[in-house]
């Protein structure tokens, strides 16, 4: 049983409707939906309400998705704040369609995000009316190298080393041999993707890329400067 309070209070916003949403949801759908309720407060922490978890494995205190990252630069956008019939899999590669509503507050920024993950591999093995019905997207010519095929078990750090990797071209480089000039391209990249907008972006990088906070201030500092 979910303490409300406990997880009420680790935000200013006042997620407690959207938690008693959660597992309304959950109640409405079988056990192969599962509804997931991240803050964006905290990205290392930042589901703090979930039903039917064993679908994808996550659970309360993990951390915010790959796809809701990449998502945040749409921010301000005319479009609506929501994202349906996305391409997703489990971390035992799954199908899954997701469907997320961003949470914005009053003056329209996002403060969280609500994602229904349904498990369509059963789906997949029926009749084509049956996929039509369920308006499944066409998984056999969905790129892998999509967005919308992001995994979610996508972490903060998983796309800081992405971004390493980028800049390296070497995989499971050490962060200390990492010049100067390779760290302010690898934060040049998150800033772009508005990697910096979530609280706790600064201090996960500065430690992925075993800096100093104030060292990466000074990056985005130089950075905005020559925009």
């Amino acid at each position: 049983m979910i303490n409300f309070k406990e997880v009420i209070d680790i935000s200013e916003f006042d997620f407690s409707s959207y938690i008693h949403l959660v597992h309304f949801l959950g109640g409405c759908f079988d056990t192969q939906t599962e509804i997931i309720l991240y803050s964006l407060d905290n990205i290392n922490h930042s589901i703090i309400a979930i039903h039917n978890g064993h679908i994808s494995g996550k659970n309360i205190g993990d951390p915010l998705s790959g796809f809701a990252i990449a998502k945040l630069k749409d921010k301000g956008n005319d479009s609506p704040p929501f994202y349906l019939d996305q391409v997703g899999l489990t971390k035992e590669h799954m199908p899954l369609r997701s469907n997320s509503f961003f949470i914005l507050d009053k003056v329209g920024n996002p403060r969280g995000l609500l994602t229904v993950n349904t498990d369509v591999s059963k789906y997949q093995k029926a009749a084509e009316l049956l996929k039509d019905l369920a308006k499944l997207p066409d998984y056999q010519t969905a790129t892998s190298d999509s967005i919308d095929m992001e995994q979610l078990q996508s972490t903060p750090k998983e796309i800081i080393l992405k971004f390493i990797y980028t800049v390296t071209q070497t995989s499971n480089v050490d962060a200390k041999r990492l010049t100067a000039k390779e760290k302010q391209e690898v934060v040049s990249l998150l800033n772009k993707e508005n990697f910096f907008l979530m609280k706790g972006a600064v201090s996960q990088t500065a430690a992925v890329l075993e800096s100093s906070e104030a060292t990466i201030y000074r990056y985005l500092s130089k950075i905005n400067k020559t925009k």
